[in-house]
């Protein structure tokens, strides 16, 4: 085995003795090999056993790293498990695809890295081959006899599966019953017992809530169900300090009350929630408010708490103080209450009754009844009679088109035959088309014709010149001949 100490990103600490983690009567300790054949990174012929949850593999794979048991795994090879931990989310049984473009790209890296980082997760026996990635598009498979041609192409991805070596399980104080993907975990060692006691304490310690003075049968539990609003301005504006008293809503049934009568009253209604059992969770001020009716009749704690004690309060109140309110309220109007009046209800003098008697007439007068009966039916009959008599309109449906926009067929069908006698753009083209106007005319006829008179005229002094010139060289080869034979 390589040397620990020359390895730069591993953390010695985190290399613990596994003489510590085993039971005395197995004190040994193993020697960890890299997994270096590839035949042994398949999920039917690994060592390492089934991992479904990603804190686990993250713990795995930083072990196994920081520990240096491969010389070539860092930081890297941490950054990819993350990813692979991230990806184990969507799957209950703990596996996730590679695509290395996505992944290189996901991490800022060259997709040779990625491969050469899962291949050190493989050796370390963090992860294993579930289904190997092949050129096969997996749209056609997927879909079937309904796939085509211009469907596009996907091919298959490979899947691996998060799996712990068992080094990482003896480290942990973990007793494996089984051997392979299969493996799975029986108990503890009395090393793994302490290790396990020691993260649950510091696990428990980061969410530890504040402690209170109060015993737990007095704290009121918070409701999950109430908005909590965070945020806010904490001093209030001055036009709003400096507007009118009478723009604020005012309670006309209950008097003003002072400071110290307040006070006393959040006193009662505390003692008061130390009897009632259904009032542990209710705002002290809020219920003060609801009881101040009573309260300032005279009523001591001693004979609210037997008032209450005697209501049938369901199991579950969400609002304690509103409940309290209502039910005064629904008391007082009843007069079940001792020494409360039950409120003045207004005596009717009529006014209800003859305003219902007016609603009735008009809704029930002979003009509508007139109308409903004999004019009505008529009415229709003449109207659906005009409506068949109109002449029915084409239900066509316009086509908007922009300007400058057409099909690229149809425009191309509507340009003209392109030769050397029309000087006509594309473009003009395209607008006559699009405003439905009729083609230009040609606006340089004459002078396309006389360049093409030029053009004729070159070719032909072109062939009278080669012509020329043939009869120059037989000339000058008959000259030679006879200058060779004087």
């Amino acid at each position: 085995m390589h040397d620990v100490a020359a390895c730069r990103h591993i953390h010695l600490a985190a290399c613990p003795d596994l003489s510590e983690t085993r039971d005395v009567s197995s004190t040994f300790r193993h020697a960890f090999v890299l997994v270096r054949d590839a035949a042994d990174h398949e999920l039917a012929a690994t060592a390492s056993r089934q991992l479904r949850r990603p804190d686990d593999f993250l713990a795995a794979a930083r072990y196994m790293v920081e520990a240096g048991y491969h010389p070539k795994a860092g930081r890297t090879t941490l950054r990819l498990a993350e990813v692979f931990a991230a990806r184990m989310r969507r799957s209950s049984r703990g596996h996730f695809a590679l695509s290395a473009e996505a992944t290189a790209r996901e991490l800022g890296l060259k997709k040779r890295a990625v491969m050469y980082h899962a291949r050190y997760l493989r050796e370390l026996g963090l992860i294993a081959y579930v289904e190997h990635g092949s050129k096969t598009n997996v749209l056609r498979t997927r879909r079937g006899s309904a796939w085509r041609p211009g469907d596009g192409y996907r091919g298959t991805a490979t899947l691996f599966a998060a799996v712990a070596p068992r080094m990482w399980d003896d480290a942990q104080g973990r007793r494996i019953a089984g051997t392979g993907y299969t493996a799975r975990i029986t108990g503890v060692t009395g090393a793994g017992r302490v290790r396990a006691v020691e993260e649950a304490r510091r696990k428990a310690s980061r969410r530890r809530p504040r402690r209170t003075s109060c015993t737990p049968s007095v704290v009121v539990p918070k409701d999950h169900r109430q908005v909590q609003v965070v945020g806010g301005k904490n001093n209030t504006p001055r036009q709003r300090a400096t507007c009118p008293k009478t723009s604020r809503p005012t309670t006309t049934d209950r008097g003003p009350v002072s400071p110290t009568e307040c006070a006393r009253g959040i006193t009662l209604t505390e003692r008061l929630q130390g009897e009632v059992w259904w009032l542990h969770r209710a705002c002290p001020r809020r219920l003060a408010y609801a009881l101040r009716p009573l309260i300032t009749i005279g009523w001591t704690w001693q004979g609210l708490a037997a008032e209450l004690l005697t209501w049938a309060v369901p199991g579950y109140l969400r609002d304690p103080a509103a409940y309290v309110r209502h039910e005064l309220a629904r008391r007082q109007r009843l007069g079940s209450l001792t020494g409360v009046a039950p409120p003045e209800v207004p005596a009717d003098d009529g006014t209800r009754h003859a305003a219902m008697l007016r609603n009735r007439e008009e809704r029930n007068a002979p003009i509508w009844q007139r109308y409903a009966q004999q004019l009505r039916p008529a009415l229709r009959r003449r109207l659906a009679a005009v409506r068949q008599s109109l002449p029915r309109q084409r239900n066509t449906a316009v086509e908007y088109r922009s300007w400058l926009r057409e099909d690229e067929e149809d425009f191309a069908r509507s340009l003209p035959m392109q030769s050397w006698d029309e000087d006509i753009s594309p473009l003009e083209v395209y607008r006559a088309r699009a405003l439905g106007a009729p083609l230009p005319a040609p606006r340089h006829a004459k002078a396309d014709r006389g360049w093409l008179e030029h053009l004729r005229d070159q070719r032909d002094a072109e062939r009278a010149f080669g012509e020329l010139r043939a009869e120059l060289e037989e000339w000058e080869a008959v000259g030679h001949q006879v200058t060779g034979h004087s």
